[in-house]
């Protein structure tokens, strides 16, 4: 099992595989959704690398004495991830004899509610959804799976690169790998015609120039945005990045913060003007987070959004714009493109009464076969490898569109330091951007009070 590496975690190795190194819109004439007057930018798509030989893992047969067996999970909740869980149950009971039930809870509240449940010793829940920025905080509330991944030769080799050594928090593996978490830039090719935009925005400013151009409040707003909460957090990490900063003076070791000085104050300041001074993003962004930007696109009411799949998009039960819209890279901040790349993960509850149940469940739902059709049903990136490689190359219209727009930027994937004392400092900070974005503080202000906080929290700890 691989060890924890912070500093090369995200150095993702990148290989340009023969179907990704194709225009992200080689197959634009299968979308319906594209104007010819409307291109993005024609970059090349990567795939983090794996090593060349991936160990194979055992074939999956579940004891006899596990059928029967139900389990809980507590995944985060929306309408077409929810659709996955429930087929995916189904599929998994079908298989194993063993019955799985969810419960779903908005991203932001879910591992809140985990740590909740773990405080309080409670076997309610099985199987935790997380995510590797926020690991540090389960060091000792999930079920170390060393032995379980050994025993079944599930190695890091058959991931994408660095995401094993991410779920390892001191030696113990809390979870396995399910989504490799990038966003792309989706925008609506019916307002970019009629504006005469002829290209979607490469940068952040032609951004903001573009969604000046589209802006129509309150019928259409140029551009959304989240403004709370976990999401506020990922958000002002890609702008602070790309204004050349990082979180801390020493990147991802343990040091004081950096992110008040000037590169962090104007992220924020960007932010806040997208709100209040140019009227560009809607008025409730402070509210606002994964689900509500993503039904606010799939709604017609704005004209671009950051996220990560077109399942929604292209639905017409739930979307105004399955005809008019496309997608392009993420665009690039002032000093660096560098964006937030995590996967989510499978855990297990160490005080689960199901452990060998919940494992199987694991294991099942991180494999390849299960992340490939994760992507034929929501269009989520799988963070198995193989798994990643066969939907990059099978991916057809405007999945294979998205998910090339996506894996641009995977060499400039980054994270947030993952040591357990900053999972402390993380809803600081954010508390502090919420009042920011709510009018409440001033940015300088709000970013000082939390760094002053952090270096407590640090030195509590003896980290610095």
């Amino acid at each position: 099992m691989a060890t924890f590496s912070r500093r090369s975690l995200l150095k993702l190795a990148i290989t340009t595989s023969a179907s990704s190194a194709l225009g992200i819109f080689v197959a634009c004439t299968a979308v319906p959704t594209a104007a010819p007057t409307s291109t993005a930018p024609q970059p090349t798509s990567t795939l983090p690398a794996a090593p060349r030989a991936a160990t194979a893992p055992v074939a999956n047969t579940v004891p006899a004495t596990l059928k029967g067996t139900r389990i809980v999970c507590l995944f985060w909740s929306g309408a077409e991830i929810e659709q996955l869980y429930r087929q995916e149950m189904t599929e998994f009971e079908a298989e194993t004899g063993i019955k799985a039930e969810y419960s779903g809870v908005p991203f932001e509240d879910l591992m809140d509610r985990e740590m909740t449940l773990a405080g309080a010793q409670s076997a309610e829940v099985d199987v935790f959804g997380t995510h590797y920025a926020q690991i540090g905080r389960f060091g000792d509330a999930m079920l170390p799976l060393n032995d379980f991944a050994a025993k079944n030769n599930i190695t890091a080799d058959q991931y994408v690169k660095g995401s094993i050594d991410a779920f390892t928090v001191d030696g113990k593996l809390l979870a396995l790998p399910f989504s490799f978490d990038m966003r792309a830039l989706f925008y609506r090719t019916d307002l970019f015609k009629s504006g005469g935009v002829t290209s979607a925005p490469r940068t952040l400013d032609d951004l903001v120039e573009v969604a000046k151009k589209l802006n129509n409040p309150p019928d259409v707003y140029g551009y959304t945005i989240v403004g709370k909460a976990d999401p506020a957090l990922r958000e002002f990490s890609d702008l602070l990045w790309g204004n050349g900063g990082d979180f801390l003076e020493k990147g991802l070791q343990p040091s004081p913060p950096a992110w008040n000085q000037d590169a962090g104050v104007q992220a924020l300041q960007w932010w806040y003007d997208l709100i209040y001074t140019q009227k560009i993003a809607p008025p409730g962004v402070p509210s606002y987070g994964w689900e509500e930007n993503t039904q606010l696109f799939a709604s017609g009411q704005v004209a671009m959004n950051k996220d990560w799949g077109p399942a929604t998009f292209k639905d017409p039960k739930q979307s105004r714009v399955k005809d008019t819209f496309s997608v392009a890279p993420l665009p690039a901040g002032a000093s660096s493109p560098r964006t937030t790349g995590v996967c989510h993960g499978r855990g297990i509850n160490k005080y689960s009464r199901n452990q060998a149940a919940a494992w199987e469940f694991v294991k099942w739902v991180t494999a390849k076969e299960q992340q490939v059709k994760m992507f034929n049903a929501i269009q989520a990136h799988p963070a198995h490898f193989a798994a990643l490689q066969q939907v990059t190359n099978d991916a057809t219209g405007i999945d294979k569109q998205a998910l090339d727009a996506a894996l641009v930027r995977a060499n400039d994937a980054y994270t947030w330091p993952l040591f357990p004392s900053f999972s402390q400092v993380q809803p600081v900070l954010w508390g502090e951007i919420e009042k920011v974005l709510s009018n409440q503080k001033k940015p300088k202000d709000a970013l000082d009070f939390a760094a002053g906080e952090a270096l407590r929290i640090f030195k509590d700890t003896h980290l610095v």
